[in-house]
């Protein structure tokens, strides 16, 4: 007998920041933040929206995420050249930019899920997650943060979790 089911669901998850950059005249790393993926999914898509304009001495903004509990966050999204996958030799970044994390953004390496392509002679297991499991994320900045130039972040972890 064949019965039909439900698909897998999207669901997903957003943090709301002003402390993704580091303190006011400083470079470096901002607050660490972090969400939970849910059992049995993969993260497919990770947004950045820019709520309000960071300002920053000319340098570089970068992002980088994973499940490790200490910096460097970089198992998921990997910064490969430091801190520049966001911004690269600029000031600031305008309202309402949105970075798909996921994609081929400059310097960026996405590591997370390693799904299946089919393509090889002995395919490996995707990394789907079987139980809740933490993630962690950080900003970084190459240059010192203006006054009052933190900005303003939104980060969306957009998951496929199977049932």
């Amino acid at each position: 007998m064949i019965k039909s089911y439900p698909g897998p669901q999207l669901v997903s998850k957003r943090i709301i920041t002003d402390e993704a950059l580091p303190a006011v005249g400083t470079s470096g790393f901002g607050a660490q933040h972090g969400l939970t993926q849910p059992a049995n999914s993969i993260i497919e898509k990770i947004y950045i929206r820019v709520l309000e304009a960071p300002e920053i001495a000319a340098g570089d903004i970068g992002f980088e995420a994973g499940t490790e509990t200490a910096s460097p966050f970089d198992n998921i999204i990997s910064n490969t050249s430091g801190d520049d996958n966001l911004l690269d030799g600029g000031t600031t970044l305008p309202v309402n930019t949105l970075f798909e994390m996921t994609s081929t953004n400059a310097d960026t390496t996405w590591v997370g899920q390693g799904l299946a392509t089919g393509d090889t002679t002995a395919e490996t297991a995707s990394n789907i997650v079987t139980e809740d499991t933490e993630i962690s994320f950080h900003f970084k900045t190459s240059t010192n943060v203006a006054a009052d130039g933190r900005g303003k972040f939104e980060v969306s972890f957009v998951f496929r979790v199977f049932e």
